[in-house]
């Protein structure tokens, strides 16, 4: 059995225990969190498949591929994994899911600095629709702000302040004091369930999620 029949068969058998050890009334309360998963590499053909044969079983009922941004340049590579509107550190932990992740990592040699690499991002939920966008710092909701005004926004992270400009319905980071820049060359977003990430400053900008 390789390691992706054990992630999955593992994963499996823990969500049929789970289910049928637990009593009818909280059986059917039980919904999906959140789960965000966003991949720096310069390989996404190869993060790809990897991520079609280890993640969806993780994710509920649906996993959904966001459209992908390429980013110019040299960049660190990494996995950012939110659950929620937190971000978890799926190095520590002895889930199959953070297993999971922490192969891919290890498969796409994300330690190392990554040539003009590709964001790729998955998600299991996506709201409808949504005119706002939620500024997050450290997990905990700091701003909140209108995508149907244009205007600019300053916001405080770790390591100082970041320029939010928004701009025919779409946001960017103009400004930002960390080091490699990832935040500021990512494009615009605009679309319900898309997200900049600033791990340095531990910023988190999220379109749509409810």
């Amino acid at each position: 059995m390789d390691r992706r029949e054990f992630f999955k068969l593992g994963f499996l058998q823990a969500k049929e225990k789970a289910r049928k050890s637990a009593p009818e009334f909280i059986s059917r309360e039980i919904t999906p969190a959140l789960i965000d998963v966003s991949i720096l590499t310069e390989h996404a053909e190869h993060a790809e498949r990897l991520a079609d044969e280890m993640l969806p079983e993780h994710f509920g009922d649906r996993f959904l591929r966001l459209k992908q941004s390429r980013l110019d340049g040299q960049f660190p590579g990494g996995i950012v994994l939110f659950e929620g509107a937190r971000r978890r550190d799926f190095h520590d932990g002895a889930s199959l899911f953070y297993a999971a992740l922490r192969e891919m990592e290890a498969e796409l040699h994300l330690d190392d600095v990554q040539n003009d690499p590709v964001l790729l991002r998955y998600i299991n939920r996506m709201p409808a629709f949504s005119r706002t966008a939620d500024v997050f710092h450290r997990g905990k909701q700091i701003a909140g702000l209108p995508l149907y005004e244009e205007g600019e926004y300053d916001v405080s992270g770790t390591l100082g302040d970041m320029r939010l400009v928004v701009g025919n319905k779409h946001l960017y980071v103009a400004e930002a004091p960390c080091p490699h820049g990832i935040c500021r060359a990512h494009p615009p977003i605009i679309t319900p369930g898309q997200r900049i990430t600033c791990v340095p400053c531990e910023i988190s900008i999220v379109i749509g999620i409810q």
